[in-house]
């Protein structure tokens, strides 16, 4: 008689349990989600030479001239001459050219320059981190040294696992809660 009452409170116990935990799944909280946004700015300088070429042409109204002297020379046929100077500076050269005849008639000069160019390259890199805290119901099942079997369900909550096990051979119950440390 005895054992019939025992065993009616063993299938009351086992079926209020999995009533549990069917409550408690169709309950169960959704998880935690925490976003976290990084933002990252990298700033690239790079310096570039680009090269100018300009040429000025300058016609013979243009140029002004200044007599220092006046020489005669007798039977003297006049020929054109060409000129060319050459004017480093610090980023390229200044070159002059032109033709002379008793004055200058023509004259040019070309500047090739290497100017130096900086542009600045900003990279923005964003990040998001997604973080699920752990969350659950575990069922479990055990054997202890002496071979007696016991049930176990715990709950983790992110930080705190709460735990309840059942020994039926021994009518043991035991409640625990623990926190994570690290």
């Amino acid at each position: 008689m005895k054992d019939l009452i025992d065993n009616e409170k063993t299938k009351i116990a086992a079926i209020s349990f999995f009533a549990g935990i069917v409550l408690a799944v169709i309950l169960f909280p959704k998880k935690e989600i925490e976003t976290i946004y990084k933002t990252t700015t990298k700033t690239e300088t790079d310096t570039i030479f680009v090269k100018t070429i300009d040429t000025l042409y300058l016609e013979k109204t243009q140029i002004k001239t200044k007599v220092l002297r006046d020489t005669t020379i007798k039977e003297y046929k006049p020929k054109i001459s060409l000129f060319t100077a050459s004017f480093p500076f610090e980023n390229g050269n200044t070159k002059v050219t032109g033709e002379v005849l008793g004055e200058v008639l023509k004259m040019s000069a070309i500047n090739d320059y290497s100017l130096p160019v900086v542009t600045n390259k900003t990279t923005e890199t964003k990040t998001e981190t997604i973080v699920v805290k752990p969350k659950g119901i575990y069922l479990g099942l055990g054997i202890n040294s002496l071979l007696q079997p016991s049930a176990k369900v715990s709950y983790l909550d992110n930080k705190y696992l709460f735990s309840y096990e059942f020994e039926p051979l021994q009518r043991v119950h035991q409640i625990s809660v623990s926190k994570k440390l690290f």
